[in-house]
């Protein structure tokens, strides 16, 4: 049976509009560097709050970013494009004001949920600024024809990549204050460049989805892959910080590194499509990080930690752009909203877990050092199982013509 179902005729890639998109989601990547870098900072090392109390915010964060993302997500698609825009881009900059404007534990919790500071990875991924990305991704579905959709997803995550790194080497200078003043004034400039993205006005009338049984099995995988992630991702600044005592003048320069090449790694992904296609993508590159995750803890080298952390998430990374463009062959043009955001949910929910048990057992590493092990273990054994899923739900899953060859799909 073949999985791909019939999707609206095609249309032209608008580029004017994806111009300002990229522009934005550069001003949004920036601060959401910053971000990630500054807040572990300001909670372990300036107001000695603990990993466990940070686990718990994160863990919190991504609660919130997938119940706004899956709001944002729906009303998209049942009330429009635009006002669903504005909502999501106002909540990067409000969350970094309210750390400026208070450091207590309500307000960082709060600025936490409202901003998605769950370093659950990347803005695909769901991390700072997450919420935004269900509309994110409508938006560039929208304004891309199908040739040439998997080439804009893994262009805009590359440029968005390098703005991330870029804000993350910038959230090592200043103030931790400072940081987080400028963090909102670029996530504030993003809001003015909205007017010129052009956007559909395609509203849903209808709470049902045609397209549930794809989503179903998107959102599954998602929910697998979202738990791995929640497992030790938001921990990796954490374990350089705990393990190594490095500081944030050191580790601005390693998450710069890292979220460089993830996304130099992003740009691999039209050839990937080309080359393998969609599942065979999935299950070599992400394959590989279940094996550099299971290396990370074993080997107490900070060279080796730095090569895995360094690789680690360009290997998760890679195939996102042909999973997002293979998700949307898959699901109605009325409810690509609904379909971004529920596999958000999902993939940020389970997240949501991992983040809670390895905060726990991050918060145990002096009196059992060998605490810090289970995270990792367990991440290769669900990511492993994710991947079984994968070939069990899309080994008869087929590209449009012209985008890979049928024996690679």
């Amino acid at each position: 049976m073949n999985a791909t179902i019939a999707t609206p005729a095609d249309h032209p890639t608008d580029g004017r509009s994806l111009t300002f998109l990229a522009a934005l989601r550069v001003l949004r990547s920036v601060s959401a560097g910053m971000i990630n870098v500054a807040f572990p900072f300001l909670v372990l090392t300036e107001l000695h709050m603990g990993t466990l109390l940070l686990g718990l915010m994160y863990a919190a964060a991504t609660v919130a970013t997938a119940v706004l993302g899956l709001g944002i997500g729906l009303a998209t698609d049942l009330i429009g494009r635009r006002p669903a825009f504005v909502v999501a881009l106002v909540l990067l900059p409000l969350s970094a004001i309210l750390v400026v404007s208070s450091t207590s534990v309500p307000s960082l919790f709060l600025a936490a949920a409202v901003g998605g500071i769950s370093a659950t990875g990347s803005l695909p991924g769901g991390g700072v600024g997450g919420a935004a990305q269900p509309i994110q991704s409508t938006l560039t579905t929208e304004l891309t024809s199908r040739k040439d959709r998997t080439r804009y997803y893994s262009l805009l995550a590359f440029v968005s990549g390098i703005a991330s790194a870029a804000g993350a080497y910038l959230g090592g200078f200043g103030s931790i204050q400072e940081v987080f003043v400028f963090a909102a004034l670029l996530g504030a400039a993003s809001l003015m460049l909205s007017p010129f993205v052009k956007m559909g006005t395609t509203v849903r009338r209808s709470i049902a989805l045609k397209s549930g049984a794809a989503i179903g099995k998107f959102s599954l995988t998602g929910m697998l892959n979202g738990l791995s992630q929640g497992l030790i991702t938001p921990f990796l600044i954490p374990f350089f910080i705990v393990v190594y005592s490095v500081t944030r003048d050191q580790m601005n320069v390693y998450a710069a590194a890292s979220g460089i090449i993830a996304s130099f790694a992003m740009l691999l992904a039209p050839r990937l499509e080309r080359k393998i296609g969609f599942l065979r993508g999935i299950l070599t590159t992400r394959g590989t990080s279940v094996l550099l995750a299971v290396i990370m803890p074993l080997v107490r080298v900070l060279p080796v930690t730095l090569f895995v952390y360094l690789v680690l998430p360009a290997s998760r990374a890679m195939a996102l752009p042909i999973q997002q463009a293979a998700m949307m062959d898959m699901v109605s043009e009325d409810e690509r909203g609904a379909a971004f955001g529920i596999n958000q949910t999902a993939r940020l929910l389970a997240s949501s877990g991992g983040t809670y048990f390895s905060g726990f057992e991050f918060a145990t590493i002096e009196t059992d050092p060998a605490a810090i092990d289970l995270p990792f273990g367990l991440y290769a054994l669900v990511l492993g199982l994710n991947l079984g899923l994968y070939w069990f739900f899309f080994r008869r899953y087929r590209p449009p013509p012209g985008v890979a060859s049928p024996s690679n799909g």
